[in-house]
């Protein structure tokens, strides 16, 4: 009895471990195959798939670093701290000037702008013929910003400045954005490229150039973008009126200035009324004789006809009284 009991438990104890040992087998060809499964996806996806399992670990990376977010807040904290000379800034000057020599005025004026090494945009010249009005030129000029300043003291001592303003705009952030993203695109551009050379079928040669269509006409906007900032950012644009007038006013801000002006702009407009009034009869003067002449003429035919109303009506009144006479 006892030796088939220990054969009993002994075919027990060999089921067991013939169990095992299956389950362990199992496990581990389980985990073969999944581990050629995934061996075999990499392969069939290639660059794809590692691009993917890498943007997969990427999202991942950025969920658990805080310090990318304080990476970034350091970035513009130290933009915001560079000095002025290293910012970008767009500065626009307007100057409304005045002066009796006009031409003298107009040729310094253009002289001062292209030896400073700037050049002139755009000018507009009105030189009305006749009257009491007084020509006028508009300049648009674009100077060197570090001569803009010296510049805008040169041309205020040609003429009596009556209104200047000044106008900055920082544009760094925006500048800095622009270049960023034009860099990146120009990446995204070359890899594309890369792709089409090793790409065979045709419908992804066809995808990757209009791929490479839109990315051609991105970078080619943003370039246009920042050659308008390099450009406005070199050089300043300076609009300067000019206007001719017989007498400058004086610059300074006192009473006595603004009575003097005040009282000179009023001899001269009762001057001009005049002057202008005598042009005006001289100028007129056959329209004013012929008008004199009609005048005249209706003038004296109407005195006539009242002349003869009257004498009729005098008539009348001298034949109903003789015939009142009679009748007494």
């Amino acid at each position: 009895m006892k030796e088939k009991s220990w054969k009993v438990m002994g075919l027990l104890l060999t089921s067991v471990l013939f169990l095992g040992g299956c389950g362990a087998s199992d496990k581990s060809t389980a985990q073969t195959e999944s581990f050629s499964m995934a061996n075999t996806a990499s392969a069939d996806y290639g660059e794809g798939w590692e691009t993917a399992m890498d943007t997969s670990g990427d999202e991942k990376a950025e969920e658990v670093s805080p310090e990318m977010a304080a990476e970034e807040a350091g970035t513009e904290e130290a933009l915001s701290e560079k000095d002025l000379s290293s910012r970008k800034l767009i500065k626009r000057v307007s100057l409304s000037m005045e002066t009796k020599s006009f031409d003298t005025m107009k040729q310094k004026m253009e002289e001062a702008i292209t030896s400073c090494g700037g050049y002139i945009e755009a000018s507009s010249f009105d030189d009305p013929q006749g009257g009491d009005y007084y020509r006028y030129y508009s300049i648009t000029a674009r100077i060197p910003s570090e001569k803009l300043d010296s510049f805008v003291s040169e041309a205020g001592s040609l003429g009596t400045v009556t209104n200047k303003s000044e106008n900055v705009e920082d544009v760094t952030l925006d500048y800095v954005d622009k270049t960023a993203y034009k860099e990146s695109l120009q990446v995204e551009y070359e890899r594309v490229m890369e792709l089409l050379e090793e790409a065979e079928d045709l419908e992804q040669i066809l995808a990757l150039e209009s791929k490479l269509s839109q990315l051609r006409y991105e970078i080619n906007s943003y370039e246009s973008q920042l050659r308008t900032y390099d450009n406005l950012i070199d050089y300043s644009t300076v609009n300067i009126y000019i206007s001719e007038v017989e007498y400058e006013q004086k610059a300074e801000d006192t009473i006595g200035s603004r009575i003097s002006n005040g009282f000179t702009s009023s001899l001269y407009t009762v001057r001009d009324f005049f002057v202008n009034l005598f042009v005006g009869i001289i100028a007129n003067l056959p329209v004013i004789i012929l008008v004199g002449i009609v005048a005249a003429l209706c003038v004296t035919a109407v005195s006539k006809l009242w002349k003869r109303k009257k004498k009729r009506k005098q008539e009348r009144q001298e034949k109903q009284e003789q015939k009142e006479s009679k009748k007494e």
